[in-house]
Order: structure tokens, then C-alpha cells, then sequence
């Protein structure tokens, strides 16, 4: 071979090396990029499972708003009260004659009746309306229970997240949860107060038993899978509480979708409080902070008005109609006939607006539809 073959021959190979390792630089280059793709999919905020799931949780629905124009505001009204059921023979003619929201069933009721009644009941209750009610209990464990302390119903009480996690963690709490859940819809039931969201580590603070009792890490994803039991059972959960401070469980709730919260009863007093002039279920300020800042969008429940922190209610004005100006939506109130009146009169004297109202009924709906309550 020729010494100008030879060189042509030398090139050729020096441009294929060329070629191989800019293939190489290339293929390390996609790798890398790959792995950076992967890896931010990894760590950024997993996409909502369903739409109910994400920072914006119900909020309203054209079917809702729809209803809510064909109804007069006395069943508006009606759909925003929750009270207790009597199982006096007028339970089923009040749902019906002030078109009520739902029922709670405490535990004298239990206490009163077996599975087999509780479920007709139940079954009677669901029947009963074309916006079929809520129907609702607080379940929670130990000496906060209003079904499973009757031996009729439960061998023993359901145990508290707390203890039950000191003895077999996330796993045994969750498992027990899911049974519970199963049990009050097997009979009927369609709602449970909780779970409890607060973060409590001490002892010496009053909600601590009936916290998980563990810091804010475990607590939020005791609250996440909780919220996501629900979900899955279809029983409608009531986060409790939102305080303002230490919230982190409490919003994960939110994200995961729950459809209702109960606030605080108490005051926040600290330093960083956006209002400490009132109990925080009767505070504006912060309930506008929890839509607007925090954008949960779902309904808003204020605990029993026969509760004596609502005494402080302003004089002269009804302890609903205060509840409704503050941004609550529905109202559990055992003296729920009074209380009815006073919105419905507040509404036609003009110092409570229709607005109020619909924004309120329009969220109740959508919470309905969104649980088959509604066809």
C-alpha cells in the first residue's frame, strides 16, 4: 500500500474514533438527562389521585348550583342543619317538613337499639328525601365512642389511635380504622366525625389521647392514609381541628382530599393569631384565612351550639346566624327549631345576606353529590 493510502486509511480511522466518542458523549449527555427527568418526577408534589384530591378540594359543581335554584330558602336553610336524631316517631317528619341536612346519632341512641333496628332505621332515614341526609356519628376510640361501648354492637370499644399505635404502629391503627369504617357503613352510616388532626406529643394537653400522640411527621401520615381510607370506604371524614398553629397533618388531610372540617373552639392567642377576639369557630378572620390563604374550598362545620363557648355569642343575635356571618356552612345544633327560625328571619330582615345562604347550600351539595346523596 501506498504511503497516500496509508494516510487516507489513518484518517478515516481517526474520524470513526471521533465519531464513536462524540456517539459516546452523546449517549452519556441523554443518560443524564434521562436520570435528571426521573429524578425530578420523583420528588415533586405527586399529581392529585382523583379530582377530589389537591388543594382545592370540592369547592362547587354545576349540578349543585343547578338544585340550589329550583329550591326555595327554606329548604336551603334546612340542608345547612345537622342535628341530633330523637327516635321519638317525629324524626322522620322533621327531616322532611324543614328539609334537613342530616342526623347525628349519639350514644343514648346506640345504647337504645341493636344492629338489626339501627340499620332499618337507617335504611328508613335514607329513604325518606329526595336529598337524601347526611347521617353521621363520632366514632373515634376508648371513651370517645358513641357505638362500639354498647356490647350489642362491639365485644369491647374500638381502641384509640394512640394506644392502638403503641401497640402494633401504623399498621395495627390503620387495619382498625378501615374495620370501623366498614362497620358504620355495613349499617348504614354515611359520616364520622374525624379523624383528629391535631399535633400532640404531651400528656398534659387535653386533646392528647385522642390524638396518634407522635410528632408531625408520623401524625401527617396517619392523617393521609386516614383520609384516603375514607375516601375509599366512601364514609365522609370531618377533620378536626383546625387550630391555626401546628396544622401540618391538618392540610395534608385537606390535600387528600377530605370534604369537611370542623374548627377549633378555642382562642388563638399567640403572637403570630390573625384574630384572638373570639373563638376561633366564630372568627371571620380566621375563617377567610383558611379559604383564601390555605384554599380549602370544602364545607365548613361548627360543632353543637349547645356548646357553653358559644354563650359568647353577641347578644341579641342568634348563635347561628353568628356562625354563618363567620364562614361556617353547616351547623350541628340540637336545638336546631330555633335556630332554623332565626337564620330564615335574619335572611328576610336583610342583616344576613342570601348570599351566605347559597354560597353555604352550594358546598353542602356538592359535599352530596359527591357521595351519591344526591341523583
Amino acid at each position: 500500500m501506498g504511503k497516500k493510502n496509508k494516510e487516507i486509511v489513518h484518517r478515516e480511522k481517526q474520524i470513526v474514533r471521533i465519531k464513536v466518542i462524540i456517539f459516546v458523549v452523546l449517549l452519556l449527555i441523554v443518560a443524564g438527562l434521562i436520570g435528571a427527568y426521573l429524578l425530578y418526577q420523583e420528588t415533586k408534589d405527586p399529581e392529585p389521585i382523583n379530582p377530589y384530591r389537591g388543594g382545592v378540594v370540592i369547592g362547587s359543581s354545576e349540578r349543585a348550583l343547578e338544585i340550589a335554584e329550583s329550591m326555595t330558602l327554606e329548604e336551603k336553610v334546612g340542608q345547612l342543619f345537622i342535628t341530633p336524631y330523637l327516635n321519638d316517631g317525629q324524626d322522620l317528619n322533621r327531616l322532611a317538613d324543614h328539609h334537613l341536612g342530616g342526623f347525628v346519632y349519639t350514644g343514648d341512641f346506640f345504647g337504645s337499639t341493636n344492629p338489626k333496628d339501627a340499620t332499618n332505621i337507617f335504611r328508613e332515614v335514607k329513604n325518606a328525601v329526595k336529598i337524601r341526609p347526611f347521617q353521621a356519628v363520632a366514632e373515634e376510640g376508648g371513651a370517645f365512642v358513641a357505638v362500639s361501648k354498647w356490647p350489642q354492637f362491639r365485644p369491647s370499644p374500638y381502641t384509640l389511635p394512640r394506644a392502638l399505635f403503641d401497640e402494633g404502629g401504623m399498621e395495627a391503627v390503620v387495619a382498625q380504622e378501615e374495620e370501623k369504617l366498614l362497620f358504620l357503613k355495613g349499617m348504614g352510616l354515611n359520616m364520622n366525625f374525624g379523624p383528629i388532626t391535631n399535633i400532640v406529643t404531651s400528656p398534659a394537653v387535653g386533646l392528647y389521647e385522642q390524638t396518634l400522640g407522635q410528632e408531625k411527621e408520623i401524625t401527617s401520615e396517619y392523617i393521609r392514609l386516614l383520609t384516603l381510607l375514607y375516601d375509599d370506604v366512601g364514609m365522609s371524614a370531618v377533620l378536626r381541628y383546625y387550630t391555626g398553629s401546628n396544622t401540618e397533618a391538618f392540610l395534608i388531610g385537606c390535600y387528600m382530599g377530605a370534604p369537611a372540617v370542623m374548627m377549633s373552639n378555642g382562642v388563638a392567642t399567640g403572637s403570630d393569631s390573625i384574630d384572638n377576639s373570639c373563638p376561633m369557630s366564630l372568627s371571620r378572620p380566621w375563617h377567610d384565612y383558611l379559604r383564601k390563604e390555605l384554599g380549602f374550598e370544602g364545607v365548613i362545620i361548627i360543632s353543637d351550639l349547645l356548646n357553653p363557648v358559644f354563650d359568647a355569642c353577641p347578644p341579641g343575635q342568634a348563635k347561628s346566624v353568628t356562625a354563618l356571618k363567620a364562614g361556617n356552612n353547616m351547623i350541628w345544633a340540637t336545638n336546631y327549631e330555633s335556630e332554623r327560625l332565626a337564620v330564615l328571619e335574619a335572611v328576610e330582615n336583610g342583616s344576613l345576606s342570601i348570599e351566605h345562604i347559597d354560597d353555604s347550600v352550594i358546598r353542602v351539595l356538592t359535599w352530596k353529590i359527591r357521595y351519591g346523596l344526591v341523583q
